[in-house]
């Protein structure tokens, strides 16, 4: 019994050609598993008991939303087996998170020899996510992006462009346990907390606001550089609306991994109630959810396994 490898045609920006995915593999490697072209309507079953005979993890060549859909499949049944995930989006926010290789053949060759990571499964409303949910503009553009003509990152950058001239805030109130931010481990960090800057406070009100599970974004965007998927915490995090010197000066330090700007504040909580002075758009790993002006977060601990990669940092 081989392990499948679902793969979407529809997802990424580029064809997805198996043949030329397995060709440089080893023998011994390439006998170990099996394409299998996939989409909607989404039934994982087949493949997921296919990948527990083959006693090994589901392997999903796609990208987030893909993965997100085979998530949540796997944790219907219990989580029988890991999930392992090939970069093969527009964005990849969750195999950037786990420091993946970008690269299909060395995401895949790795992930055959990877390890499983217990990480933690956070709810939004009690439907799970992987990576990060989130609402505001971050979600609006989630929204117009999911109904726009071709995917790739200038797709999305156009839907940024059209919301970000228009998008408003709106008031938060907050019932919360929060947890203190880890204890800073590079140079600069530790120069920044010998000036004890205060941590900042859950916001009043936010333009954009989300909660993560790992540090990125897609496409390279370190929203929540301080989150861990094994601490049993969330990193919230909210982006001010940048203005055009903003978009100059300070935007491109949110895609470095060390970056600090004033346009993100941050903080850690273990659970949390949140209501919003008007319904909102939402998304799930960047998956399109109905509008709410209420929102319950809660995190089940190291509740999902997932195959990493030796590159992968937490244990």
């Amino acid at each position: 019994m081989r392990l499948p490898i679902l793969f979407n045609p529809a997802s990424g920006t580029t064809p997805k050609d198996p043949d030329a995915l397995l060709r440089p593999l080893p023998k011994e490697l390439r006998e170990r598993v099996e394409p299998i072209p996939f989409g909607p309507p989404w039934d994982f079953a087949p493949a997921i008991d296919q990948a527990r005979r083959a006693e090994g993890p589901l392997i999903v060549w796609g990208g987030d939303g893909t993965i997100h859909h085979a998530a949540r499949a796997l944790i219907d049944r219990g989580c029988p087996v890991p999930l392992g995930a090939i970069p093969g989006g527009s964005g990849n926010g969750l195999v950037r998170g786990l420091r993946t290789p970008l690269e299909p053949l060395g995401a895949l060759q790795r992930l055959l020899d990877g390890r499983e990571l217990r990480m933690d499964l956070p709810r939004l409303d009690g439907a799970p996510f992987l990576n990060v949910c989130g609402t505001g503009f971050e979600a609006a553009v989630a929204h117009r992006f999911d109904g726009m003509a071709g995917r790739g990152f200038l797709t999305y950058a156009r839907a940024c462009w059209q919301l970000w001239r228009t998008w408003t805030g709106t008031g938060l109130a907050w019932d919360a346990e929060l947890a203190p931010m880890p204890e800073p481990t590079g140079r600069l960090d530790r120069l920044r907390q010998a000036f004890k800057v205060p941590e900042a406070a859950l916001p009043e009100h936010a333009w954009s606001l989300c909660f993560a599970n790992l540090p990125t974004y897609g496409s390279g965007l370190w929203i929540a550089p301080g989150a861990d998927p094994t601490d049993g915490c969330l990193q919230w995090a909210t982006l001010a609306r940048p203005s055009w010197f903003d978009l100059l000066a300070e935007a491109p330090t949110l895609f470095r991994e060390g970056g600090h700007t004033p346009l993100r504040h941050e903080g850690r909580l273990r659970r949390a109630t949140l209501r919003l002075e008007r319904p909102l758009p939402w998304h799930l790993d960047g998956e399109p959810v109905a509008e709410r002006d209420r929102a319950d977060l809660t995190i089940d601990a190291r509740a999902f396994r997932m195959q990493v990669t030796g590159a992968c940092p937490w244990q």
